[in-house]
């Protein structure tokens, strides 16, 4: 078992920017690029992974292959239909719609799909960036139907301020929206249900409104869904848990000098570099790892260690 690195697929829709170049210094095929879909066994974005030198399959193929699972991808993946997350660095150079994602129940019943459950970190944003979470508190659940069909969506919504390094939890119900100036790392459920609720009044390439979603968004929607936002700047410990729910957990890995582990037999890890560089050191191996890059080590891997001045994400089961 050695190391996985991803290679990504970009999406490139008319709220992208540049800083998936600029920024993460990634090699994009568009002049502006909205996603890079990072760990991905989604039918609408399959990432890739290259196994030997010159020879690419990819991330779906390898959790298909059920012989190979369990050592690879741990054993609490050992019943799924299939890999549990999506992992998106997300450029938002205009608002992205105001949406909302269904939950499971739901998502089975009118979409043969999974729910989505999702959390935001704050990779870099614009001075007094802003982000939407949730509804305002004097908000209804009874008035959620005319608030969302009256044309007055904009004056209930809950906009919070963002600053580097924060946290957001975002589940399912949640009415959100990433604001212009924001980039981020979105660790998500395998979904890509979307329902939009409101668009900003824009068109699309085509000169056309974008499609909303105005009938189910409102079966979906749940008025208490507010989240609080946690910072992880000043963080002292070199490795912190910063979101532990149903479907993933994410540590924020700070590394000044080093930091040695042990991988668990239960569960993979994915890594995503969102600051600085350094090494991955494994079974007498090592390898150069920087900001946007993202990995995963398998189940089976056993000690590694990570070094240099580096800041990471780490989600797992």
């Amino acid at each position: 078992m050695e190391p996985l690195f991803m290679i990504p697929i970009y999406k490139d829709y008319i709220w992208g920017g540049t800083k998936l170049k600029d920024y993460l210094q990634k090699e994009v095929p568009f002049e502006t690029v909205a996603e890079a879909w990072e760990v991905s066994t989604n039918a609408a974005g399959l990432s890739e992974v290259e196994i030997e030198k010159g020879t690419k399959t990819t991330l779906k193929e390898l959790f298909d292959n059920t012989e190979k699972r369990i050592e690879i991808f741990g054993t609490k993946t050992k019943d799924m239909e299939r890999f549990p997350l999506l992992i998106k660095f997300i450029d938002a150079k205009d608002n992205l719609s105001v949406q909302v994602h269904p939950d499971d129940a739901y998502a089975l019943e009118h979409e043969n799909d999974t729910g989505k459950t999702e959390m935001w970190y704050i990779m870099e944003c614009d001075e007094n960036a802003s982000i939407i979470c949730g509804l305002k508190e004097t908000v209804t659940q009874e008035q959620i139907p005319d608030m969302i069909t009256n044309g007055k969506i904009q004056n209930y919504l809950n906009k919070v301020p963002i600053h580097k390094g924060d946290v957001i939890y975002i589940p399912s119900g949640t009415v959100h929206a990433i604001l212009k100036g924001t980039l981020i790392c979105e660790i998500q459920q395998n979904s890509n249900l979307t329902y939009r609720v409101y668009d900003w009044d824009r068109v699309g390439k085509d000169g056309k409104p974008r499609e909303l979603h105005i009938k189910k968004a409102m079966d979906v929607i749940k008025q208490n869904k507010r989240q609080n936002i946690t910072s992880t700047n000043g963080q002292e410990d070199i490795c912190k848990m910063v979101m532990d729910c149903n479907y993933f957990k994410v540590d924020v890995l700070n590394v000044t000098e080093n930091y040695q582990a042990k991988s668990n037999k239960d569960t993979f890890e994915a890594y995503m570099v969102v600051e600085g560089k350094g090494k991955l050191e494994t079974k007498g191996k090592e390898y150069d790892i920087k900001i946007g890059e993202s990995f995963i080590l398998p189940a089976s891997l056993g000690e590694y260690e990570i070094k240099g001045n580096i800041k990471l994400l780490k989600a797992y089961l």
